[in-house]
């Protein structure tokens, strides 16, 4: 068995780099993300924009709240072991951090975005639970590489890159669009060409992961959605 990975130790223009990221991020987003998001990010003690975070710091705080935790892997992994640890109430997180030239654009995920873009969410219990059963779907899928496809499809849309409804107005709230800077405003200035959300469009629409994003969806309400995953799961 191949031992956990561990956490690097960082300097401080790593520091810097994150604290830039994040404060200039969390400003960007006032007036655009989700209270669901936003709320969730403010009240975490151990995501600020003081340091790069610890992940068992986070992982903790998250199994006091959701019962979810973290597990640090060295980049993208296999789809189906990424169901696995979803269905497991765990989400995977890199530890390297950009650089300072790279603050508007990287090729791949790093701990940015996966920890300040996905994490916080994981306290809503609603989110909580469709990211769950989104895993557990996922890992009784394997094989049938059409369904899972459609998965992926819903999983770019709404946990990526998805707006959800809050009092009646469009806010972003997806990881891709909360973590970059360029995102959230690229996707902000097309808030009114958003497409209501049904899983069957979220699911024949196709996604690119190399340019960036010209349709997004708008969410209703999360439960809505965790129960038209499991009526179509059903019907397969």
């Amino acid at each position: 068995m191949n031992a956990p990975l561990v956490q690097p130790l960082y300097d401080e223009v790593q520091h810097g780099t994150w604290s830039t990221l994040y404060c200039r991020q969390r400003e960007n987003l006032e007036d655009k993300g989700a209270r669901l998001y936003l709320d969730a990010l403010d009240r975490m003690d151990s995501l600020t924009e003081a340091t790069i975070p610890r992940v068992d710091a986070m992982s903790a705080e998250l199994g006091r709240t959701t019962g979810w935790g973290l597990v640090i892997v060295p980049g993208l992994i296999p789809v189906d072991d990424f169901f696995s640890l979803l269905a497991d109430r765990t989400f995977c997180t890199s530890t390297w951090v950009r650089r300072p030239d790279q603050l508007d654009y990287l090729e791949e995920p790093d701990m940015f975005h996966d920890t300040f873009g996905h994490v916080p969410p994981l306290l809503d219990p609603e989110f909580a639970q469709f990211m769950q059963r989104f895993g557990e779907i996922g890992v009784a899928l394997k094989g049938n590489d059409e369904a899972v496809l459609a998965l992926q499809r819903l999983y770019w849309f709404f946990v990526e890159f998805g707006f959800v409804q809050e009092n009646g107005t469009p806010k972003a709230f997806g990881a891709g669009v909360m973590s970059s800077f360029g995102e959230t405003n690229h996707a902000w200035d097309l808030r009114q060409d958003l497409v209501r959300f049904t899983l069957e469009g979220i699911m024949s629409t196709p996604f690119t992961t190399t340019e960036i994003q010209t349709t997004y969806f708008l969410i209703e309400d999360i439960p809505g959605v965790i129960r038209e995953m499991n009526d179509w799961f059903a019907a397969l």
